[in-house]
This record gives structure tokens, C-alpha cells and sequence, in this order.
């Protein structure tokens, strides 16, 4: 196989990184191709780092960042952003929360003013927080109301017995209902300060005229106190789980979960290699044997998910006609048991890798997804990711494959759901829900 090689847009000798005196840390990568900047401000807290009975606070705490501050009233920040010509949005994790701006290169600046005040002087109205609990209330229920929501859901508060991947990001019903204002506003306090947050900007821009505007931005506002850490390891698992969830559905879903490293651990590239050998494309394992020639399922997947800490491999299937589950789940063990048992040729191995670098690469075009990767790897591990990323992926052999396979994907480590009717009704575009 040709070697793979990370394209010099994405180099790392092209990123500046840069810790003010108050812990912010800042990095800086220009992208000339158009002019446009991204910036973007991540924080280290998501649900991961909430406790029992809190669930939904970092999740909740992303929805009240929008309703103002003490200097950018309600509305203000989308209004601001809408007559500048430019997008916002954010996104939060298990592992991080984030908030973007996507502006013209001549007016970008304004991103730094709002977040900057907004890192310290979230306005919490009760009122405001009250009408906005709704909203999130209802986003968790439309959640809910879907076979895959609801399955995964299930599943993953029965893969994990300790570790809080175990529970929604968007949090506990119960818990979000009972929240109160004081408890988001000391939440935000423990988590939203310079030295517990990553500011990523990417774009048309000078980098040292930029983190002169940085400095003059951020520098001022003060370090707050180490945020408390995440101890909670989950304990191994010692056989096979199994649950079955009822829902008003006449398609039987199929939902495995295998536990797995984290990101940053070396098994983790023959885990990707894995999952895209299982699933990407129709000249995968899955759907050459699941589609094509046992035409038993309408949509089948394999996911190895990024992860502070250790996390699931997924994989997920529909059932197609009269196939039944356990025929759906009988031919996947023995597809694992295959590569497990070293059945991975080369060719197989080499397209897994050259789809990895496809995607890596196309995935990376605009400034808010490199902006996103940067944001990632500062999180869940360190920089040097970048350029070792695609190196690491090409040394992985059909052996590691295999080893990686048999390590993890093995029965007593499975946790498997199955999604079967309640007798009722079946929603109407039930079998138009595939991801």
C-alpha cells in the first residue's frame, strides 16, 4: 500500500499554540483559501463530569450561553452575529462542550468580544431559565421518540454500571425537571474559566496580529479554581448483557455494544480499521453478507466512537421482512469470529486505510471542521495526533485487526438491545429511520 501521508494543510508545524497567563489555551492555524474565519471556544466539561442526580446541566448550560450576558442582552449575540453576515451554533458531548462563530475575515472580531464576556458574565434570569428548561425538556422527549434515541439510550445505561457515559447528554428527564438556576449558575462557575478552556481560530487571518487581539480580549479575565476531576472508572464486565426494549415499531432493531478503549490508547487505530472493514461501503463485511447476499437487514453499521475515556464499539441493525434478529445477530458473531480468527486478506486491509485517509482529508475542507479537529484533539489527547494520525493507521496490520477484534468484541464484554413491537400502531415512517 502507498504510504499515507497528512496533507500540509493540516500539518501541525501550520497550528500555533499559545497559553495566556490566566490558562486559556489558544491555537491559531491560518487557512488563506478563503475569507473566512472560525472561532471557536471549547470547554473541558460535558456530561462526563456531571453527577448523579445533576444530569443535563452541561448540556442545559449550552442553551443559556445564548440568552445573554450582563453586556450582550437576550438576543443580542444571534442579532450581532446576523448583522455581521455570520452563523453560530454549538454542540455538547460526553467529553466537551463547544461554541462557533463563522464570520467575513474583516469581521470576525466580534466573536472575540462576545465569548470573552461570556466565558464570566452568563446571565442566569429565572424567568429566562425556566422558559428555556422547557425547550430543553422537549428537545429530550423528541429525542426519546425515536426507535434509535430510545434504544441506544437504553443500552448505554446498561453497558455502564459506574463511568456517567452512562447517562444522555441532554440528561435525565427527572433530573432536568427539578433543576433550579443556582445549581446551573455554580455549575457554570466551576467550569467556564480561562484555564479550563480551549480557544481554536482558523482562517484568513495574521497569527500574531490575531493573538494580539487575544490577548487583548481574554488576558484580563481571571483563572478560576481547578475544576474538580473525573474519578469513576467502570469496572470490567463479566458477561453478556441483554435487554429488550418495546416499542410502537414493526421493524426489530439490533443494537450491540462492545466496551472499548479510549481514543488516545494504541489499540484504538485497529479499531478503526475494524470499523470501517465491518461497515463503510458496500464492499464491507456487513453488506456484502447482511444486504447483499442474506438480504436480511435494510441498514446495518460499525462505529468506534471518540472517547475521553473508555467507550463502546457499536454496532446496529435493521431488520429487513421476515429476517429475525437472531439471525441478523448469528451471522455478525460469525463475521467477527472470522477476523478475530485472522480471515482479514490485505486487500481488505489497504481499502480500509485509503477510505480512513479519504475521509480524513475531506472531512477537513472548511475552517469549522478544521477548527473542530483542532478542538477535538486538544481535548481528548494532544496535538501531536495530527501528524501521527495517518502514520499510526497505515502500520496497523490485519494481525492488529485481528488481536483487536478478539480483545474486545468477545461475548463477555457485549451488551446487546434489541428494539421489538408493543403491539401498537407503528409510526408511519417507521422504516425510513436508518441513522
Amino acid at each position: 500500500m502507498s504510504s499515507l501521508e497528512i496533507p500540509s494543510a493540516f500539518a501541525m508545524e501550520d497550528v500555533r499554540r499559545t497559553v495566556l497567563d490566566n490558562g486559556l489555551v489558544v491555537l491559531a492555524k491560518e487557512v488563506h483559501t478563503s475569507p473566512i474565519v472560525t472561532a471557536m471556544i471549547w470547554y473541558r466539561v460535558g456530561s462526563r463530569n456531571e453527577e448523579l442526580g445533576q444530569t443535563g446541566k452541561s448540556h442545559f448550560l449550552e442553551h443559556m450561553l445564548f440568552k445573554g450576558t450582563e453586556r450582550f442582552k437576550k438576543g443580542q449575540i444571534d442579532l450581532i452575529t446576523l448583522k455581521n453576515g455570520g452563523g453560530n451554533n454549538a454542540f455538547t458531548s460526553h467529553d466537551f462542550t463547544a461554541y462557533y462563530f463563522n464570520f467575513a475575515s474583516d469581521r470576525w472580531d466580534v466573536a472575540l468580544e462576545i465569548e470573552s464576556d461570556r466565558i464570566i458574565n452568563c446571565a442566569f434570569d429565572p424567568e429566562e431559565f425556566e422558559a428555556e428548561k422547557k425547550v430543553v425538556i422537549e428537545e429530550l422527549k423528541t429525542g426519546l421518540d425515536s426507535p434509535w434515541g430510545l434504544l441506544l439510550q437504553e443500552q448505554e445505561a446498561a453497558a455502564f454500571k459506574v463511568h456517567p457515559y452512562r447517562n444522555p447528554i441532554v440528561g435525565w428527564l427527572q433530573d432536568v425537571e427539578r433543576a433550579t438556576v443556582e445549581e446551573q449558575q455554580a455549575y457554570y462557575r466551576r467550569y467556564y474559566h480561562p484555564n479550563n478552556a480551549i480557544l481554536v481560530l482558523a482562517g484568513d487571518f495574521e497569527t500574531d496580529e490575531v493573538l494580539t487581539k487575544v490577548e487583548r480580549a481574554f488576558g484580563s479575565v481571571p483563572a478560576g479554581a481547578p475544576p474538580p476531576p473525573m474519578l469513576l472508572k467502570e469496572p470490567p464486565q463479566r458477561g453478556e448483557r441483554r435487554l429488550i426494549v418495546r416499542w410502537r415499531s414493526k421493524v426489530p432493531r439490533l443494537a450491540i455494544a462492545y466496551h472499548a478503549p479510549q481514543i488516545a490508547h494504541v489499540d484504538s487505530y485497529a479499531l478503526q480499521v475494524l470499523g470501517v472493514v465491518l461497515s463503510e461501503g458496500k464492499a464491507s463485511r456487513f453488506y456484502q453478507r447482511l444486504v447483499e447476499r442474506e438480504q436480511s437487514v435494510t441498514f446495518v453499521s460499525a462505529e468506534y466512537g471518540e472517547s475521553k475515556d473508555p467507550t463502546l464499539f457499536h454496532i446496529r441493525a435493521e431488520a429487513r421482512g421476515d429476517h429475525s434478529i437472531g439471525e441478523i445477530e448469528t451471522s455478525i458473531y460469525d463475521e467477527l469470529g472470522r477476523i478475530a480468527g485472522g480471515q482479514l486478506n490485505e486487500h481488505e486491509l489497504d481499502r480500509a486505510k485509503h477510505q480512513i485517509e479519504a475521509h480524513f482529508i475531506l472531512s477537513r475542507e472548511r475552517t469549522l471542521d478544521q477548527a473542530i479537529l483542532l478542538g477535538q484533539i486538544e481535548t481528548l489527547y494532544d496535538l501531536d495526533y495530527i501528524d501521527s494520525y495517518l502514520p499510526r493507521i497505515n502500520a496497523v496490520t490485519a494481525a492488529d485487526v485481528a488481536a483487536a477484534c478478539s480483545r474486545y468484541l468477545n461475548e463477555d464484554s457485549r451488551t446487546v438491545a434489541l428494539l421489538l413491537s408493543d403491539g401498537s400502531e407503528p409510526v408511519e415512517d417507521d422504516e425510513s429511520e436508518a441513522g
